[in-house]
């Protein structure tokens, strides 16, 4: 059922990433905003730019007098840093400029975690057998410039949502090789965190560490570049992402032990999709359940893929539905 008036004025919703910045327009909160607005986050300098640059797309220099943002960031502050992206901005001037009623701000795997809540047939894809405990908590994670994550639970009848910052857990070696790849991270950026190799900025991270281990040149490469060259054979770029797999899965189900996840694991961020069959998932699996004396309560978790295009603008127009 909707919660807004027929006649109510459309809500901008925006989901800045570290690579990319999207928008849309909410007109039925619940629903997944039809007309989208996308552009590299590079190309703006700040949030207020980009949500001028989308209403003016979106609605012929119609201005919204409410938005809500997916941002990769911790938000705690008026000031808000982009972990990976290079924004810093303050919420409150943002507002000013915009000459906007409300402006609020949400952590992008929150948005994701919302969407997780509504998501159905095709925009999900399961890759195992696990069965879902319906009243266990959900998590949702993925890699894309970082490594987000989010944890959905049940409230009574209602869903609730709530931020994590599971990337940045310390990443468990395996193997004698994993240690030195972890080794050289910790040397170079002080915590070798499951974000640091399971990710875009973690792929270049590991490319750089695998390089001088083996005695080879410098040579920076973007995580673009080392999927391209891994999926045509380059033999070290391909080692890149059996590590980039191996700490996702491995994260994944450190994850789902401490939060009890047995509702159900879901994937999304940029770089799965962008990998398609090239992404290892029966290496993903095999690092998720390898926890010892407990495999069978993580092999017993489905573990799906999000497969739904804008997921982020999607879970923020069920979290406006919610919030309503």
């Amino acid at each position: 059922m909707s919660t807004t008036r027929p006649d109510a004025p459309p809500v901008l919703v925006a989901d800045i990433g570290g690579t990319n910045a999207r928008a849309g327009l909410v007109t039925e909160p619940g629903q997944a905003p039809e007309t989208l607005f996308s552009r590299p986050t590079a190309d703006f300098q700040g949030l207020a730019a980009f949500l001028q640059a989308a209403m003016e797309h979106l609605g012929g220099g119609y201005a919204p007098s409410r938005a809500i943002c997916a941002v990769a960031s911790p938000l705690q502050e008026d000031t808000v840093r982009l972990t990976n992206a290079g924004w810093i901005f303050s919420v409150s001037a943002t507002k000013r400029s915009l000459g906007i009623d409300h402006l609020v701000l949400i952590n992008d795997w929150v948005a994701q975690g919302w969407a997780v809540t509504r998501l159905q047939g095709s925009h999900r894809l399961q890759h195992n057998t696990g069965r879902p405990v319906s009243d266990a908590p959900r998590l949702a994670l993925g890699p894309g410039t970082g490594l987000g994550s989010a944890l959905i639970t049940r409230c009574g009848d209602q869903w609730a949502v709530f931020a994590t910052e599971g990337g940045h857990i310390s990443f468990g070696i395996t193997s004698r090789r994993e240690a030195e790849v972890a080794l050289h991270i910790q040397a170079r950026f002080g915590h070798c965190s499951a974000e640091r190799i399971a990710s875009g900025v973690g792929m270049e991270a590991v490319h750089d560490a695998l390089r001088e281990i083996d005695g080879y040149p410098p040579q920076a490469l973007s995580a673009e570049t080392i999927a391209q060259k891994a999926v045509a054979g380059d033999p070290l770029c391909a080692e890149v992402l059996t590590h980039f797999t191996a700490a996702l899965g491995s994260a994944a189900g450190d994850l789902a032990l401490a939060t009890g996840a047995r509702g159900g694991i879901y994937l999304g961020g940029g770089i799965i999709p962008a990998l398609g069959d090239a992404f290892d998932w029966t290496g993903f699996l095999e690092r998720f359940e390898a926890k010892g004396r407990f495999h069978d309560y993580l092999a017993a978790i489905p573990v799906y893929a999000i497969r739904h295009p804008a997921p982020a603008l999607l879970g923020l127009s069920v979290y406006l539905e919610a919030q309503a």
